[in-house]
Protein backbone atom coordinates (compact mmCIF):
# COMPACT_ATOMS: atom_id res chain seq x y z
CA UNK A 1 0.00 0.00 0.00
CA UNK A 2 1.29 3.57 -0.67
CA UNK A 3 2.17 5.88 1.92
CA UNK A 4 2.65 9.28 2.32
CA UNK A 5 5.62 11.01 3.82
CA UNK A 6 6.34 14.03 5.97
CA UNK A 7 9.35 15.32 6.35
CA UNK A 8 9.87 17.72 9.40
CA UNK A 9 12.91 20.19 10.32
CA UNK A 10 13.89 23.67 11.64
CA UNK A 11 14.57 26.28 8.93
CA UNK A 12 17.27 29.78 9.13
CA UNK A 13 14.90 31.70 6.96
CA UNK A 14 15.45 35.48 8.10
CA UNK A 15 13.14 38.41 7.28
CA UNK A 16 14.04 41.01 5.10
CA UNK A 17 11.92 44.28 4.50
CA UNK A 18 9.93 44.12 1.26
CA UNK A 19 11.57 46.27 -1.82
CA UNK A 20 9.46 48.84 -3.05
CA UNK A 21 8.13 48.11 -6.62
CA UNK A 22 8.91 44.04 -6.59
CA UNK A 23 7.15 42.69 -9.19
CA UNK A 24 4.61 39.65 -7.82
CA UNK A 25 5.24 36.00 -9.19
CA UNK A 26 5.50 32.89 -7.70
CA UNK A 27 8.02 30.30 -8.88
CA UNK A 28 6.83 26.67 -8.65
CA UNK A 29 8.92 26.27 -5.67
CA UNK A 30 7.97 29.10 -4.05
CA UNK A 31 6.85 29.75 -0.38
CA UNK A 32 6.69 33.23 0.62
CA UNK A 33 5.49 34.34 4.09
CA UNK A 34 4.49 37.93 4.52
CA UNK A 35 5.14 39.08 8.16
CA UNK A 36 2.23 42.01 9.67
CA UNK A 37 3.70 43.99 12.84
CA UNK A 38 -0.44 44.79 13.69
CA UNK A 39 0.24 47.66 15.79
CA UNK A 40 2.39 49.57 13.21
CA UNK A 41 -0.77 49.73 11.37
CA UNK A 42 -3.18 50.87 13.71
CA UNK A 43 -3.12 54.49 12.08
CA UNK A 44 -4.36 53.21 8.81
CA UNK A 45 -7.10 51.24 10.27
CA UNK A 46 -9.71 53.97 8.30
CA UNK A 47 -7.48 53.85 4.91
CA UNK A 48 -7.02 49.44 4.72
CA UNK A 49 -11.31 49.00 5.36
CA UNK A 50 -12.02 51.10 2.23
CA UNK A 51 -10.62 47.52 0.67
CA UNK A 52 -13.60 45.00 2.59
CA UNK A 53 -16.63 44.58 1.44
CA UNK A 54 -19.71 44.71 3.39
CA UNK A 55 -20.00 40.92 5.12
CA UNK A 56 -16.07 41.78 5.64
CA UNK A 57 -17.03 44.75 7.71
CA UNK A 58 -19.70 43.14 9.58
CA UNK A 59 -17.47 40.25 10.42
CA UNK A 60 -14.90 43.14 11.80
CA UNK A 61 -17.88 44.53 13.60
CA UNK A 62 -19.03 41.16 15.57
CA UNK A 63 -15.65 41.39 17.00
CA UNK A 64 -16.08 42.01 20.91
CA UNK A 65 -12.85 43.84 21.62
CA UNK A 66 -11.97 47.16 19.65
CA UNK A 67 -8.41 45.45 19.14
CA UNK A 68 -9.65 42.16 17.48
CA UNK A 69 -11.49 44.37 15.49
CA UNK A 70 -8.85 46.92 14.23
CA UNK A 71 -6.54 43.44 13.76
CA UNK A 72 -9.13 42.10 11.93
CA UNK A 73 -9.18 45.12 9.28
CA UNK A 74 -5.38 44.93 8.74
CA UNK A 75 -4.97 41.90 8.33
CA UNK A 76 -7.69 41.15 6.18
CA UNK A 77 -7.06 43.83 3.88
CA UNK A 78 -3.64 43.36 3.70
CA UNK A 79 -4.01 39.93 2.79
CA UNK A 80 -6.66 40.92 -0.45
CA UNK A 81 -3.67 43.46 -1.23
CA UNK A 82 -1.41 40.44 -1.42
CA UNK A 83 -3.83 38.20 -3.16
CA UNK A 84 -4.69 41.39 -5.69
CA UNK A 85 -0.97 41.43 -6.38
CA UNK A 86 -0.56 37.91 -7.07
CA UNK A 87 -3.71 37.45 -9.07
CA UNK A 88 -3.25 41.34 -11.39
CA UNK A 89 -6.55 41.74 -9.58
CA UNK A 90 -8.64 44.80 -8.36
CA UNK A 91 -9.22 44.64 -5.02
CA UNK A 92 -12.98 44.67 -5.24
CA UNK A 93 -12.58 41.84 -7.42
CA UNK A 94 -10.63 39.75 -4.58
CA UNK A 95 -13.71 37.56 -2.55
CA UNK A 96 -12.79 34.98 -0.12
CA UNK A 97 -14.53 31.31 -0.74
CA UNK A 98 -14.50 28.75 2.25
CA UNK A 99 -14.49 25.35 2.25
CA UNK A 100 -16.30 22.45 4.58
CA UNK A 101 -13.56 23.11 7.29
CA UNK A 102 -13.40 26.45 6.78
CA UNK A 103 -10.20 27.48 5.09
CA UNK A 104 -10.22 30.10 2.74
CA UNK A 105 -9.80 30.09 -0.87
CA UNK A 106 -9.88 31.79 -4.60
CA UNK A 107 -11.84 29.82 -6.38
CA UNK A 108 -11.36 33.01 -9.00
CA UNK A 109 -7.66 31.77 -8.95
CA UNK A 110 -7.47 28.10 -7.50
CA UNK A 111 -3.88 27.99 -8.85
CA UNK A 112 -2.78 30.36 -5.80
CA UNK A 113 -2.35 28.49 -2.72
CA UNK A 114 -2.20 30.75 0.70
CA UNK A 115 -2.65 31.01 4.50
CA UNK A 116 -2.82 33.16 7.30
CA UNK A 117 -2.04 33.05 11.07
CA UNK A 118 -2.21 35.78 13.60
CA UNK A 119 -1.15 35.85 17.48
CA UNK A 120 -0.97 38.76 19.52
CA UNK A 121 0.53 41.42 17.75
CA UNK A 122 1.58 39.87 14.36
CA UNK A 123 0.00 37.98 11.56
CA UNK A 124 1.32 36.54 8.84
CA UNK A 125 0.06 35.48 5.60
CA UNK A 126 1.86 32.66 3.60
CA UNK A 127 1.71 32.34 -0.35
CA UNK A 128 2.59 29.32 -2.73
CA UNK A 129 1.56 27.33 -5.95
CA UNK A 130 1.68 24.12 -3.37
CA UNK A 131 -0.68 23.94 -0.79
CA UNK A 132 0.32 25.40 2.13
CA UNK A 133 -0.16 25.84 6.23
CA UNK A 134 0.89 28.44 8.83
CA UNK A 135 0.63 28.79 12.15
CA UNK A 136 2.48 31.55 14.07
CA UNK A 137 2.43 31.80 18.43
CA UNK A 138 3.26 34.37 21.16
CA UNK A 139 5.44 32.54 23.72
CA UNK A 140 2.64 33.47 26.08
CA UNK A 141 4.41 33.39 29.68
CA UNK A 142 0.78 32.88 31.38
CA UNK A 143 -0.34 29.83 29.57
CA UNK A 144 -0.73 26.75 31.08
CA UNK A 145 -0.62 23.81 29.03
CA UNK A 146 0.53 20.66 31.01
CA UNK A 147 -3.14 19.86 30.83
CA UNK A 148 -3.25 20.20 27.24
CA UNK A 149 -0.68 17.84 26.92
CA UNK A 150 -2.34 14.33 26.76
CA UNK A 151 -4.98 15.66 24.52
CA UNK A 152 -2.79 17.23 21.29
CA UNK A 153 0.66 14.86 21.99
CA UNK A 154 0.90 11.10 21.53
CA UNK A 155 3.54 9.73 24.78
CA UNK A 156 6.93 10.35 23.18
CA UNK A 157 5.59 13.54 22.39
CA UNK A 158 4.81 14.69 25.58
CA UNK A 159 8.05 13.32 27.14
CA UNK A 160 10.03 15.28 24.64
CA UNK A 161 8.17 18.64 26.31
CA UNK A 162 8.62 17.48 30.00
CA UNK A 163 12.03 16.13 30.22
CA UNK A 164 13.27 19.17 27.98
CA UNK A 165 15.29 22.37 29.38
CA UNK A 166 12.87 24.68 27.80
CA UNK A 167 9.44 23.13 28.09
CA UNK A 168 7.85 26.08 26.99
CA UNK A 169 9.56 26.60 23.72
CA UNK A 170 9.47 23.25 22.62
CA UNK A 171 5.19 22.74 23.48
CA UNK A 172 4.98 25.68 21.23
CA UNK A 173 7.16 24.25 18.76
CA UNK A 174 5.49 20.89 18.41
CA UNK A 175 2.17 22.59 18.13
CA UNK A 176 3.01 24.81 15.42
CA UNK A 177 4.30 22.47 13.33
CA UNK A 178 0.71 20.33 14.40
CA UNK A 179 -1.45 23.26 13.57
CA UNK A 180 0.83 24.38 10.20
CA UNK A 181 0.18 20.68 8.92
CA UNK A 182 -3.51 19.99 9.39
CA UNK A 183 -4.01 23.91 7.69
CA UNK A 184 -2.18 22.80 4.86
CA UNK A 185 -4.77 19.80 4.49
CA UNK A 186 -7.07 21.78 5.01
CA UNK A 187 -8.48 19.47 7.71
CA UNK A 188 -8.72 21.48 11.03
CA UNK A 189 -8.04 20.05 14.58
CA UNK A 190 -10.04 17.47 15.17
CA UNK A 191 -9.76 13.59 16.67
CA UNK A 192 -6.71 13.20 14.67
CA UNK A 193 -4.80 15.94 15.57
CA UNK A 194 -2.90 13.60 18.59
CA UNK A 195 -1.64 11.40 15.80
CA UNK A 196 -0.13 14.20 13.29
CA UNK A 197 3.88 14.09 13.72
CA UNK A 198 5.56 16.43 15.25
CA UNK A 199 9.07 15.83 15.70
CA UNK A 200 12.22 16.14 13.85
CA UNK A 201 13.27 13.42 10.52
CA UNK A 202 10.92 11.81 8.49
CA UNK A 203 7.55 9.94 9.00
CA UNK A 204 5.61 7.79 7.42
CA UNK A 205 1.89 9.09 7.32
CA UNK A 206 -1.45 6.72 7.75
CA UNK A 207 -3.91 7.40 5.29
CA UNK A 208 -6.74 8.15 7.81
CA UNK A 209 -4.38 11.36 8.45
CA UNK A 210 -4.08 12.81 4.88
CA UNK A 211 -6.35 10.19 2.54
CA UNK A 212 -3.70 10.62 -0.26
CA UNK A 213 -0.66 10.00 -1.39
CA UNK A 214 1.06 13.37 -1.50
CA UNK A 215 4.37 13.85 0.58
CA UNK A 216 4.84 16.80 3.05
CA UNK A 217 7.21 18.55 4.40
CA UNK A 218 6.89 21.45 7.81
CA UNK A 219 9.78 23.67 8.78
CA UNK A 220 9.98 25.69 12.36
CA UNK A 221 10.91 29.06 12.23
CA UNK A 222 11.77 32.07 14.26
CA UNK A 223 8.83 34.40 13.57
CA UNK A 224 9.80 37.28 15.91
CA UNK A 225 11.40 38.07 19.48
CA UNK A 226 9.01 35.66 21.82
CA UNK A 227 7.03 34.28 18.46
CA UNK A 228 7.56 31.12 16.92
CA UNK A 229 6.17 30.06 13.60
CA UNK A 230 5.80 26.50 11.16
CA UNK A 231 5.21 26.65 7.17
CA UNK A 232 3.70 23.18 5.66
CA UNK A 233 3.77 22.55 2.04
CA UNK A 234 3.48 19.76 -0.44
CA UNK A 235 6.35 18.02 -1.16
CA UNK A 236 9.37 16.12 0.11
CA UNK A 237 12.75 18.49 0.57
CA UNK A 238 15.24 19.96 -2.67
CA UNK A 239 17.40 22.17 -3.08
CA UNK A 240 15.26 24.22 -5.16
CA UNK A 241 12.30 25.08 -2.33
CA UNK A 242 13.05 28.63 -2.45
CA UNK A 243 11.40 29.61 1.28
CA UNK A 244 11.15 33.55 2.25
CA UNK A 245 10.01 35.80 4.68
CA UNK A 246 9.13 39.70 3.61
CA UNK A 247 8.00 41.98 6.33
CA UNK A 248 5.15 44.13 4.81
CA UNK A 249 5.73 48.07 5.02
CA UNK A 250 3.51 50.43 7.11
CA UNK A 251 2.72 52.84 4.87
CA UNK A 252 -0.57 53.07 2.74
CA UNK A 253 1.97 54.11 -0.83
CA UNK A 254 4.45 51.10 -0.19
CA UNK A 255 0.68 48.89 0.47
CA UNK A 256 -0.81 50.39 -2.92
CA UNK A 257 2.41 49.42 -5.05
CA UNK A 258 1.65 45.79 -3.78
CA UNK A 259 -0.87 45.88 -6.63
CA UNK A 260 -0.81 47.17 -10.26
CA UNK A 261 -4.01 49.13 -9.96
CA UNK A 262 -4.31 51.93 -7.80
CA UNK A 263 -7.54 53.72 -8.01
CA UNK A 264 -9.82 52.30 -5.88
Amino acid sequence: MKTSKLFISFSDIKGVTLVSGKEYSLDTSDIIIYSIYLPSFIDLKSNLSQFLNSPELKKAKRFYKEIDRDRFIIYRSILKLILGAYTKSDIKNIHLDYDFNKKPYLASHPWLHFNISHSEDYAAIAVSHKKVGLDIEFLSKDFKFTNLLPDIFDDHERLMIQNADDKKNTFYTLWTRKEAFVKALGKGIDEDFKYIPCTDGQHNLEFKLVKNTQNWQVYSFDFAEQYLGAVSYEGLPTTSDNLLLYMIPDSMENLLEMTQKRNY
